[in-house]
């Protein structure tokens, strides 16, 4: 079961907010903020089952009836609204938006007594999903809540949320995780502890993100082929054999870019931030020094290839002529590194 001690590498604020909810302390509305696979929806559901929790000297015990309902998504005081999951009876299931209905549907729910006589707890996830209406039926509870309601907020985007909801919430903000506190909770899982390596160490920071690498073999073969052709490769004269192998892969263009964009941030990381367990050992020594010295212009030259590349594709251009200039761009790049 997900703790509260599986936070708090995120900060102390996490074990606060902990203590705020055992002294009965917690503010009534939290936006919960961090890049996609951070942690926030988990987040948000142990928030909502400490509230339910019966034992309050270790929440969420895991054991009472609060805990037990809240883990099977069964609690009737923790209401949850997402995208396409309508809540109200008004709404069309699979819409695109949290329409107003919803909302009107909480702020009714909201209205009547918990069912357990306690707290109650209202998830809105990916907060940013919410039309501008919803958003402003919104602010009308959160100005004035009831007693013992809590409301969670998860967004990737809260640029996206209206300025007025955004303040009327104490922001809680999570980081990328490290590499090393990604490993650690794949091999816990049971994965394979180099295979978790490298599935932390291209994941962006993202749990989510390096759960998912750990058995998608495509991402994995397509990623060797991106290593072999765009970094390992110095000739010239292999530009055209390499092309031809892409060619027929324009519906990998995705993963290719994709891939080519995440190697370059971690080069770039090791360059500007040098994190923890930084491992840039699988590039070629001439990329290694690329990482050790170049220039910030010098990576985003590179991502500007990238990014044109993925514009020359989605316009149709020919798929292998596109390979074979960012070939070029990466040779090009190579060369200057060689000694």
């Amino acid at each position: 079961m997900i703790s509260f001690s599986d936070f708090l590498p995120q900060g102390a604020e996490i074990g606060a907010i902990r203590e705020q909810i055992r002294k009965k302390r917690l503010v009534h509305a939290l936006l919960i903020t961090g890049e996609p696979g951070t942690g926030k929806k988990t987040l948000a559901s142990l928030l909502s089952n400490a509230l339910m929790c019966k034992d309050n000297s270790d929440i969420p015990c895991g054991v009472c009836t609060g805990c037990r309902l809240a883990s099977s998504g069964e609690h009737p005081d923790i209401v949850v609204i997402e995208k396409g999951k309508p809540l109200s009876a008004e709404t069309t299931k699979g819409r695109s938006a949290i329409p107003v209905d919803d909302i009107r549907e909480v702020i009714r729910i909201c209205s009547q007594y918990p069912f357990e006589g306690g707290n109650r707890a209202v998830i809105i996830y990916d907060a940013e999903n919410m039309t501008a209406q919803a958003q402003n039926c919104l602010l009308k509870i959160l100005e004035e809540p009831p007693q013992n309601t809590y409301f969670f907020l998860t967004s990737s985007h809260p640029d996206q949320l209206l300025t007025t909801v955004r303040s009327r919430c104490r922001p809680v903000k999570l980081v990328p995780w490290n590499v090393s506190y990604i490993v650690k909770i794949l091999t816990d899982a049971g994965a394979d502890p180099e295979k978790a390596r490298k599935a932390a160490s291209v994941s962006s920071g993202s749990i989510g993100n390096a759960l998912r690498l750990l058995s998608d073999d495509e991402y994995w073969e397509t990623r060797e082929s991106v290593m072999n052709s765009f970094f390992r490769n110095a000739k010239r004269s292999e530009v055209l054999t390499i092309s031809t192998g892409w060619k027929d892969r324009k519906n990998d263009s995705d993963m290719l870019f994709s891939i080519l964009e995440d190697d370059l941030h971690r080069l770039a990381s090791h360059r500007f931030d040098r994190p923890e367990n930084d491992d840039i050992s699988e590039f070629p020594d001439s990329w290694q020094r690329f990482a050790d010295k170049a220039p910030p212009e010098r990576f985003t030259g590179l991502n500007d290839r990238i990014s044109e590349a993925r514009k020359q594709t989605s316009f149709n251009v020919n798929f292998q002529a596109i390979i074979e200039q960012l070939l070029l761009a990466f040779i090009g790049e190579h060369d200057l590194w060689v000694n």
